[in-house]
């Protein structure tokens, strides 16, 4: 299997947790705290197989991509220019990203002497380049890591994808029970899941949805059909959702909605060719195996919370594979 790990989504996760427990008070002990959270998220990852802690069976590892994000999404502000602004207004997000980023350039370090890849672009989102990974291996098993729901979408057959916080892997087969939002009967076809998030926007990439649809809307709407019938005859909504809905209604007809939507999806859907996708190979840095390197390291980080055996046996297989 093809493990793609979100590595900013793992290093954001794992370093909040960690400075609340151990509470460093200096911002060497600070960088310190970032690289366990990064190194524990990703090493974990790597040691599971992209399962959740306890599993007894794991899948094999043939392959493993750590992915970062580098600098602004320029690509998608090109687009909508308030995309993702709201963090940089965010004063606890400023003060640590210039620690996260540390901690990503030393884990990109240690990982030269690991069997895995790191795939970093200048003002590139991990996202595109996991996405491009997942089209460019079509036949292989794939598992994405992360709590980012946009790639939800590009779940198949051959591509699940593992929550770390919900210890979930959600694939095809479960996808409607694991994916329906709290209050909700069902959930649209998945297929229909990428217009599902156009409609209702994205609080955290500040990308709002069509005025007036909320999660529930969308369902409804989605549930009963595509969402372009719906730009054909706006008059269906009202027999669709059973109530009156003027706002909706208008929105449908008069544009606003169409403009909203077809600017979400050139946002939001990762199964379109992103540039960085014809530079896959030139972002990519291939680590070589050293056991012994690693071994050293990871005796040096304490890193106790790691179950090292399953680790190293992980990297032997990778590098054997």
């Amino acid at each position: 299997m093809f493990l793609l790990i979100d590595g900013n989504n793992l290093a954001w996760a794992g370093f909040y947790p960690l400075e609340r427990a151990m509470k460093p008070d200096s911002q060497e002990r600070r960088d310190r705290v970032a690289l366990l959270g990064l190194a524990g998220g990703v090493l974990g990852t790597i040691a599971r197989a992209g399962t959740a802690p306890g599993t007894a069976e794991t899948p094999r590892l043939t392959r493993v991509a750590v992915a970062f994000d580098d600098g602004r999404p320029l690509r998608r502000r090109s687009v909508y220019p308030p995309y993702q602004t709201g963090r940089e207004r965010d004063p606890k997000f400023m003060e640590n990203e210039p620690t996260i980023l540390r901690a990503i350039d030393a884990f990109t370090e240690i990982a030269e002497s690991l069997p895995i890849e790191i795939v970093r672009g200048t003002n590139t989102e991990a996202d595109d380049l996991i996405a491009g990974l997942v089209q460019a291996t079509p036949g292989v098993q794939k598992r994405i890591v992360s709590t980012d729901r946009d790639f939800l979408q590009l779940i198949s057959d051959e591509t699940s994808v593992y929550s770390p916080v919900k210890k979930l892997i959600i694939n095809s087969e479960n996808f409607i029970d694991a994916v329906t939002p709290s209050g909700a009967r069902t959930m649209c076809p998945r297929e229909r899941f990428l217009d599902y998030r156009a409609l209702v926007g994205d609080a955290s990439d500040d990308l709002p949805g069509v005025p007036g649809v909320g999660a529930l809307t969308a369902i409804g709407l989605l549930s009963a059909a595509p969402l372009d019938s719906y730009f054909r005859d706006p008059g269906s909504i009202v027999a669709v959702l059973g109530r009156r809905s003027p706002r909706l209604v208008a929105a449908f007809q008069d544009g606003t909605a169409r403009a909203i939507v077809e600017r979400n999806r050139q946002l939001m859907d990762l199964r379109l060719p992103a540039p960085s996708w014809a530079q896959l190979d030139k972002l990519t840095r291939r680590g070589r195996w050293d056991r012994e390197r690693f071994a050293a390291w990871l005796a040096e980080q304490r890193l106790s919370s790691l179950d090292q055996p399953a680790l190293l046996e992980r990297m032997e297989e990778l590098a054997a594979g």
